[in-house]
């Protein structure tokens, strides 16, 4: 499967690099005739944009039949890079000159690390969420986590008015309390390390054979409320970063889109002697 995968990749990776080519080549005849290449090239970098633009608004149709939203994504990946070679084409392969077209490059700089980096994280973390169970709602992750934080402190207290010579008041106030008041091991749980859970879950198990059987069911809820704890944290961490990315991305790419028009306008005001 995994070699399909790669086979697959890689012909669509020849597919982008035979676009180009062909890109190129017109790019090349167009300046032959003593033609603008800029305004050719230009255009096509402006289509390409379009074309990727498709995929938030297929998204917003989804039940209607215009393909599955998959095949919209894999070619808003693969559309991508041939537009960053595009716009190196454009640039010509320099940095600019003037503070719209700074404006310009550096935005789409932002737009395509960001695409690039969002190519991954979309692969990779909605695996690791079905992984770790039923995918939580990031926006219902807060409400969860203060029910749990809720439960944890009245067990604390109820092992300190039951008088427990080791209890879990003592763990809680030491170590619990600030565990559940907010997510924590955000980079443990990106980097999918059990080491600071494991710490936690460590604390827990020194005392119980302090505890009376009442004192060991508490333990044993305690333990429960901690998983489900760090399975939130978890949830927070990884859908966290997503919405990171798309914060990263898609305000850049309208900001992008305004620029662009701005310097379309400037361009052929310039050319026709407007200005």
């Amino acid at each position: 499967m995994s070699w399909l995968l790669k086979r697959n990749v890689l012909v669509k990776l020849t597919l982008v690099a035979a676009f180009f080519s062909a890109f190129a080549a017109a790019d090349a005849v167009y300046r032959v005739s003593l033609r603008d290449g800029q305004f050719f090239n230009g255009w096509v970098l402006v289509a390409c944009i379009a074309t990727m633009l498709l995929l938030p608004a297929r998204k917003q149709l989804n039940p209607l039949p215009f393909g599955r939203v998959r095949h919209w994504l894999q070619l808003h990946y693969y559309l991508g890079f041939l537009t960053i070679g595009v716009f190196l084409f454009h640039t010509k392969f320099r940095f600019p000159n003037s503070p719209l077209e700074w404006l310009l490059w550096t935005l789409f700089a932002l737009v395509a690390v960001s695409g690039c980096c969002g190519g991954i994280l979309v692969r990779v973390i909605p695996g690791r969420l079905v992984e770790r169970g039923d995918r939580i709602l990031f926006e219902r992750i807060p409400v969860l986590r203060a029910q749990l934080a809720d439960e944890a402190e009245a067990l604390a207290l109820e092992s300190l008015e039951n008088g427990d010579s080791v209890s879990l008041a003592n763990v809680y106030s030491r170590e619990l309390a600030r565990f559940f008041a907010r997510p924590r091991h955000l980079l443990a749980h990106l980097r999918q390390s059990n080491m600071p859970i494991s710490r936690v879950m460590g604390e827990l198990d020194s005392i119980e054979r302090y505890l009376d059987d009442k004192g060991k069911a508490r333990l044993a809820r305690m333990r429960q409320l901690v998983r489900s704890k760090n399975e939130l944290d978890f949830h927070h961490a990884n859908g966290g970063l997503l919405k990171l990315w798309l914060f990263l991305h898609v305000p850049p790419t309208y900001a992008m889109l305004l620029a662009i028009l701005t310097h379309v306008v400037v361009v052929y005001a310039f050319s026709s002697g407007i200005a």
